[in-house]
């Protein structure tokens, strides 16, 4: 298989303008904090925050809560 080099002005230009995402839906929490949806679900009750929009809303998880509740658990 055949590497291809991506030079550095090609790499800044594939950069310029991008916002990386800060909320998270469960699904990508899971994958940011390689756990189960059942441990970002008793993180919740641990005290990790959520937003929650409306009685309807999907919980968003903001990647700073997330790294600041894991930041915690450091030894």
């Amino acid at each position: 298989m055949a590497q291809e080099l991506i030079s550095k002005n090609d790499l800044d230009s594939f950069l310029i303008g991008y916002v990386p995402k800060r909320y998270l839906n469960q699904i990508e929490a899971v994958h940011y904090t390689g756990t189960s949806a059942g441990t970002i679900n008793e993180w919740v009750k641990k005290g990790l925050k959520v937003i929650i929009f409306g009685e309807n809303s999907r919980p968003k998880y903001d990647i700073k809560d997330i790294d600041e509740f894991m930041s915690k658990y450091k030894v």
